[in-house]
């Protein structure tokens, strides 16, 4: 398979936190085979108030977890919190979205961790985010590198300045969307679009079992259009 990530057209669809101490917020992982990585997934709109208390609280999970965590903000079209007069959709985001159950009547600000169910439930509110996360992480075992596993592309825009309505009930109308989901191959090609910002674009190559297809591993690559020909992951 090609290890590069070229910028070329071609994209396909997807089929309160809990307080931990602090001498436990870090878990140490087996780096024999790489450091385990994990994706939390958050389900935001710009209609929903209480989305930007939770992009904060994902924000604060990022820093703490570092290079183990990263945060992908999926705006699904199925969702009511994300339709009006400003677009942060990808069909991508809606096709994850829906694969996991969520439709017009899911309540937002919701997320998941590594497209598993966590407790039964697919979508998980963000007080139960913290315990989730700590959770996987504490079960981490990074895949062989021979492993049979799906790979996928997660083209990510970061810093989307935009609208967003605010837990006071006002509209921010300068508001900056973090770890905004673009698009989704299964090939390591792209288009990027004239009004991404190229700036703060990423790739997170994604590994999961083809069985269920949770998450089992993740490397996130920003984009240097300064190198388009070698900006790959090796």
């Amino acid at each position: 398979m090609n290890n590069r990530w070229y910028i070329i057209l071609f994209v396909l669809l997807l089929t309160g936190c809990d307080v931990i101490p602090k001498d436990e917020q870090l878990i140490p992982l087996d780096t024999k085979q790489g450091t385990r990585r994990h994706v939390l997934i958050e389900y935001t709109g710009f209609r929903c108030v209480n989305c930007p208390t939770a992009a904060e609280m994902a924000q604060e999970l990022a820093d703490v977890y570092k290079e183990q965590l990263y945060v992908v903000s999926l705006h699904p079209a199925s969702n009511p919190f994300t339709q009006g007069k400003y677009d942060y959709t990808s069909p991508a985001a809606d096709s994850i979205y829906r694969w996991m159950g969520g439709d017009a009547s899911t309540p937002f600000p919701t997320g998941n961790i590594d497209m598993k169910r966590y407790g039964g439930e697919w979508f998980i509110y963000p007080n139960e985010w913290a315990t989730a996360v700590y959770a996987a992480m504490k079960d981490s075992i990074a895949p062989m590198p021979d492993a049979n596993l799906n790979v996928s592309y997660w083209l990510i825009e970061d810093s989307v300045k935009g609208v967003q309505a605010m837990p006071d009930n006002s509209v921010n109308m300068e508001y900056y969307h973090r770890h905004v989901l673009r698009a989704i191959a299964n090939e390591d090609h792209f288009d990027i679009q004239a009004e991404w910002d190229s700036t703060h674009l990423s790739i997170l190559k994604v590994l999961s079992d083809p069985n269920d297809n949770h998450i089992v591993q993740a490397y996130e690559k920003k984009i240097d259009f300064s190198s388009p020909m070698s900006i790959g992951h090796e």
